[in-house]
């Protein structure tokens, strides 16, 4: 019989016993980057931080935060990994990428420690899924340089489940291969962002396939935040005929947070693996993990090899509940409310782009509930923001004028700020990969050329 937990020694342990767990791991790290990275030597130097005294989890908050655009910014210089490495070149075995703040790629190397470890984080939070080796996991993310594809990967196979690497791309050929399997007692299992779920159920509806006879069970989604979203997660359940699970995580160290049965909030998988504290995104203080609780998530690697991160800013805005799960495991959970660096402020109004999100599935099914929004002038925005929205082919064109102003009325009630509407056909937004946002266009961040049917 299969055990219920993946690694019961860890995922048991109290918030108290991972912080003792974790103390010499967090030495032996800020050990290491001190000896071998001159970057963390110089910071820590300059600010007067002696390395041996940073032995814990409070210690921790004496040091300078790291930002992703640090490691982008040495790279756009002519480093290939950034002056964080620590290892030489012969022992690294991977490499991959992450979307930069500037667009472009920021490079990640990997030896294989380090994968062994994202491995172990991966499958914690896919067997929490529910997960099993009887699967059979289509993986539908980007194998083309980025984590998600590879590095996810090998966490499948970690826990023993077999994996079809498809990747993006060719929507129609993967409905037409999935409508020719046989069936399986267990079905299939479908490892994708909840947004490209979402498009291949409406390229599904064009070519007259019934998604219900595909035998696809299960859905494991990572990428967005969707699934977070009130309706979205029933919107593709009921598209798919699936169980839809959601993981967190972050490509830069894994720590890959998934969703249990009682769908409660993610299940931290990282511990022992890389440390996490809570900070007001604000003032960057620490915050206490309490129940309830709401701050930015910052994560610090304990036995990375090549790269390691000391002190990295998510910038992911969360809600953390501390009291042990029904389903065994004691791990803080957490449910995201949005990133800070995707919020807006419109005439002094905190605008995320995830409250938008679930403003708009109200208005379902007149429109997909696939958007985004486009800031056009540089803050301060005392102007209505441009909201993008798919909206439904069964929706008679004169029905657009009432529809957008029925959206502007819930943005208003809900989010507490207006915006100026567009319409574009289904289908235009929503794509294979990861579906963006916002866009600033001040910033030099283009939104896609759509043919707009309606404009307010």
């Amino acid at each position: 019989m299969l055990q219920k937990l993946w690694n019961p020694e860890i995922e048991t342990l109290s918030r108290e016993q991972v912080c003792a767990l974790e103390a010499p791991l967090i030495a032996d790290q800020i050990r290491y980057v001190y000896q071998h990275s001159p970057y963390y030597r110089d910071k820590y130097d300059l600010a007067g931080i002696d390395p041996a005294t940073i032995d814990s989890h409070s210690a921790l908050a004496r040091l300078p935060f790291t930002e992703k655009s640090d490691i982008a910014q040495a790279q756009q210089q002519g480093e290939l990994f950034g002056p964080n490495q620590c290892c030489d070149f012969d022992d690294i075995i991977r490499m991959t990428c992450t979307g930069g703040s500037t667009g472009e790629p920021t490079r990640l190397g990997w030896t294989r420690n380090d994968i062994d470890g994202y491995n172990e984080m991966g499958a914690r939070a896919m067997w929490a899924m529910g997960c099993r080796p009887r699967d059979l996991v289509i993986s539908c993310l980007n194998y083309s340089m980025y984590a998600g594809g590879i590095m996810d990967h090998g966490a499948f196979e970690t826990l023993g489940a077999g994996i079809l690497p498809y990747s993006i791309g060719n929507s129609e050929r993967l409905l037409e291969m999935l409508s020719r399997f046989p069936p399986r007692a267990a079905g299939y299992s479908l490892f994708m962002t909840p947004s490209y779920a979402v498009r291949l159920a409406d390229i599904a509806q064009q070519n007259g396939i019934d998604l219900h006879r595909l035998n696809v069970t299960r859905g494991y989604f990572s990428g967005e935040a969707g699934l977070q979203v009130p309706g979205y997660r029933d919107k593709i359940e009921q598209a798919w005929g699936m169980r839809a699970m959601d993981m967190y995580g972050t490509a830069e160290l894994g720590v890959q947070s998934g969703e249990c049965e009682h769908r409660n909030g993610h299940h931290y998988c990282g511990a022992g693996l890389v440390a996490a504290e809570l900070v007001d995104p604000a003032s960057g203080e620490t915050l206490a993990f309490e129940d309830d609780s709401v701050g930015e998530l910052v994560y610090t690697s304990l036995r990375r090899e090549a790269c390691p991160l000391i002190r990295l800013r998510s910038h992911d805005i969360v809600r953390i509940y501390t009291e042990p799960c029904a389903c065994g495991r004691h791990s803080f959970r957490l449910h995201t409310l949005g990133r800070s660096d995707d919020m807006f402020i419109v005439k002094g109004v905190n605008v995320f782009p995830l409250a938008i999100q679930e403003a708009l599935l109200k208005h379902r099914p007149e429109i997909s509930a696939e958007f985004f929004v486009e800031l056009t002038r540089e803050p301060p925005i005392d102007y209505r923001p441009r909201l993008c929205i798919e909206v439904s082919p069964t929706l008679n064109s004169k029905g657009y004028s009432g529809l957008a102003q029925a959206i502007v009325s819930t943005l208003q009630q809900q989010c507490n700020f207006s915006a100026t509407v567009e319409f574009v056909a289904q289908g235009s937004i929503a794509t294979e990969h990861k579906t963006r946002r916002l866009y600033r266009a001040y910033l030099d961040q283009a939104a896609p050329a759509l043919e707009v049917l309606y404009r307010q």
